[in-house]
């Protein structure tokens, strides 16, 4: 029988049976996955299932859009995941605003805010921030600064062809190119967050990726890809109302939500719908006049995937194309009226109260729980006005209060695929070895995620919908293989585990290291009965006692002991 997950409060989880969107708006060509044959996921086989599909057969022109659409069996695999049919529980966790004392600060503690904010947080990264005492921990997260990272390639740079003058052979190339360029840019990004330094960095870019919902396939051009997911990390705890402006006013936006093709006289919603509902402020909080005449006010601007007619430093749009498709009428928008344009928009919801409690609401869910604590979430949108919707002061009330360290919201979230693998390659020891090409974007992509691919503008449905019947199974297989690496032929290299241990404290000591290990692994406290169990794993018929790290035999009983852990379900939560 399939190993259940412990519901986060200790309820299991219920199962996983329908197919549905987690929201309410899909950009155009977008085709639902059936529901998920098990045996082809276990095979990795996901040639006979329905994907899900983005290509405007105008984009970028007619003739590449054909080939677009001709070449999607060569494009990552994307599909939705089925939401839980039950809502989540809500856990009895204390209400508190109080800063947690840093007497009370502690290596469990360390531990749970690592999970929650990096990816593949050993045991010395562990002891490391446990001994800088809490505010020199959250300081170092969020502040250290770092160098941006090296770009994928000089093409991010590469301006648009004019492909009408263009063979039949140079379109097919450029086809080809950009295709592989596109994920030459997953792995980027998957090397950047296996690689990166200890902080919030990569997993506040994945959240805003998620927020802001961008297909790659749609957009097409990977300069403009690339240009969103940059804009993205400089500002990932930098300034909302500036993230917001980079995102909604780049090139990948304005090709996945059709704003460049919204124009005076055939006004498209798209852009201004989404701009209130995912992005801002929430359902029910506009009327469809605000609609009609914010995507009024967002006419004019256009894009050919690397430059657009928008001007940053100036809040306006500019040329022939600006002057002959944007509506320069009066509109009204949110009570305020003016000659509004899309910048006019952006400032006049930003006016509205609702989108900072919406925004913390977000966050809350990302990093905490996902039922929030509205007196918890009130705090933070409060701290973010007073801040003017700076995010670095939100996220320090947050992983320096009471209420984030909770022992009920331990182990109470289910890390995302890509989270979930690429930490257990770092846990590995594997940040730095090489994989045969494309080999976890795949492992990770049959679990339901793509970096660049969300599967709609509501991206990821996220939380427990990430473990199912078929997803499990598969997260215990990717473990136990980066564990060993012998169980997959593909893989041509070891796993020194003696290594890895000898940098816990204690490695001679059986029952310490089996509890230093669970504090690495497990995202729930570990039980005395599960302490016990572990520990005859590893001793394999011997004494505690006899443990020695140095004797013979002492790497294939610290496989038996991490494969078994991994199997846990404690070890598929944070």
């Amino acid at each position: 029988m399939l190993d259940s997950i412990p519901h986060p409060g200790r309820h299991p989880h219920s199962p996983i049976t329908n197919c549905a969107n987690k929201g309410r708006a899909i950009p155009p060509a977008a085709f639902m996955t059936n529901n998920i044959d098990r045996r082809a996921f276990l095979q990795f086989d996901l040639s006979s299932r329905k994907r899900i599909t983005y290509v405007d057969p105008q984009w970028p022109t007619p003739e590449m859009a054909k080939l677009h659409q001709v070449d999607l069996e060569s494009e990552p695999f994307v599909f939705q995941l089925p939401p839980p049919i039950d809502p989540p529980k809500r856990l009895r966790a204390t209400s508190s605003l109080k800063k947690l004392s840093s007497i009370n600060w502690d290596v469990p503690k360390t531990a749970h805010l690592l999970r929650r904010v990096s990816t593949g947080a050993n045991y010395s990264d562990i002891k490391h921030f446990a001994e800088i005492g809490l505010d020199a921990a959250i300081k170092e997260l969020l502040f250290r600064l770092r160098h941006k990272p090296q770009i994928p390639g000089e093409w991010v740079n590469e301006k648009i062809p004019d492909f009408g003058e263009l063979s039949t052979a140079q379109r097919q190339e450029y086809q080809k190119l950009y295709r592989n360029r596109r994920k030459e840019l997953i792995e980027w990004w998957q090397n950047l967050i296996l690689r990166d330094e200890i902080s919030i960095r990569e997993i506040m870019t994945l959240f805003w990726h998620d927020h802001f919902a961008t297909n790659a396939q749609k957009v097409y051009f990977p300069q403009a890809i690339y240009e969103q997911n940059d804009a993205i990390r400089e500002n990932c705890v930098g300034n909302f109302k500036t993230l917001l402006r980079h995102v909604a006013f780049g090139p990948a936006m304005m090709i996945w939500l059709d704003t460049r093709k919204n124009k005076k006289n055939r006004p498209n919603e798209n852009f201004a719908r989404e701009l209130m509902e995912l992005f801002t402020m929430g359902v029910d909080t506009y009327s469809q006049d605000d609609v009609v005449n914010a995507s009024k006010a967002f006419t004019g601007y256009s894009t050919d995937g690397y430059e657009t007619n928008y001007f940053f430093d100036y809040k306006r749009g500019d040329g022939d194309y600006w002057q002959a498709y944007h509506d320069f009428g009066y509109k009204t928008f949110l009570g305020k009226s003016g000659y509004l344009n899309g910048d006019d928009i952006i400032d006049i919801i930003l006016e509205q109260e609702v989108v900072a409690y919406f925004i913390c609401e977000k966050i809350y869910k990302w990093f905490i729980y996902e039922v929030p604590d509205e007196n918890f979430v009130n705090q933070m949108a409060t701290i973010f006005r007073e801040n003017n919707y700076e995010i670095t002061p939100v996220l320090e009330f947050v992983f320096t209060s009471e209420h984030f360290y909770d022992e009920n919201f331990r182990g109470a979230q289910i890390p995302n695929p890509v989270s979930h693998t690429l930490g257990l390659i770092r846990k590995a020891g594997h940040k730095n070895t090489t994989f045969p090409d494309r080999y976890i974007r795949q492992r990770i992509e049959v679990m339901g995620m793509v970096l660049f691919y969300p599967p709609d503008v509501n991206g990821w449905i996220g939380h427990r919908a990430w473990v199912n019947s078929i997803t499990l199974p598969i997260r215990k297989l990717m473990a136990t293989r980066f564990v060993d690496p012998k169980l997959d032929r593909s893989l041509k290299f070891e796993t020194n585990l003696v290594e890895l241990v000898n940098d816990l404290p204690d490695p001679n000591n059986a029952r310490e290291l089996v509890k230093d290990l669970a504090l690495v692994y497990l995202g729930l406290p570990l039980s005395e009965t599960l302490e016990n169990k572990l520990v005859e794993i590893l001793m394999d018929g011997a004494t505690e006692y006899d443990w020695d790290i140095n004797a013979a035999g002492a790497d294939y009983r610290l496989k038996g002991l991490l494969k078994y852990m991994l199997r846990l379900p404690e070890a598929q939560l944070i």
